[in-house]
């Protein structure tokens, strides 16, 4: 894990960005007023696009930073924002908007572009938790929230050191 950049952001939230490999991901911790190291760890799960989603991301890692004194980290999904696109991804989502638009059925088109990236996404989430995890300002226990239900779903069970998941589609805006 190689760190890229660091900045303060509101309440003293300590943000940087890294690289883990080609993965791109954003680390959350609490400032030293918030709560003592280690912190508890969230994964920040999101629909891709990192830097898109930024905005939101940070909202609610600086939320669980302040408020509860928990670590947040995000990373980019596999085929998404800046990483190398996935030929497969890609013509599973265009058969899926030219399904939607004909008003066909959809099913094994979804298999096919949530599948893979699943299958690419759960390796590299735990990459990144064996990374962070060594890290003096994180500590257990580890939780995963938002993101692809389906990637979710499957790290939760795949990972034994992730002990709770809260799975939404949408956005979650803390305080609403």
């Amino acid at each position: 894990m190689q760190f890229t950049s660091e900045r303060r952001v509101g309440d003293g939230v300590l943000e940087r960005e890294f690289t883990l490999g080609e993965v791109p991901g954003i680390l959350w911790t609490p400032g030293p007023a918030s709560a003592p190291a280690p912190a508890p760890l969230i994964l920040v799960g999101h629909p891709g696009g990192l830097q898109k989603m930024h905005p939101r991301l940070a909202v609610r890692a600086r939320h669980y930073a302040v408020e509860y004194g928990f670590a947040a980290a995000a990373i980019e999904l596999p085929g998404s924002g800046n990483r190398p696109r996935i030929a497969a991804l890609e013509q599973a989502r265009a058969d899926l908007r030219r399904a939607m638009e004909a008003g066909e059925p959809v099913d094994e088109i979804v298999d096919r572009l949530v599948l893979p990236l699943v299958e690419r996404a759960v390796p590299e989430w735990q990459a990144t938790l064996d990374a962070l995890l060594p890290l003096p300002e994180i500590g257990g226990p580890v939780g995963y929230e938002g993101g692809v239900i389906a990637i979710g779903i499957r790290l939760a069970v795949a990972e034994p050191r992730i002990s709770a998941a809260l799975l939404f589609a949408g956005s979650f805006v803390p305080g609403a």
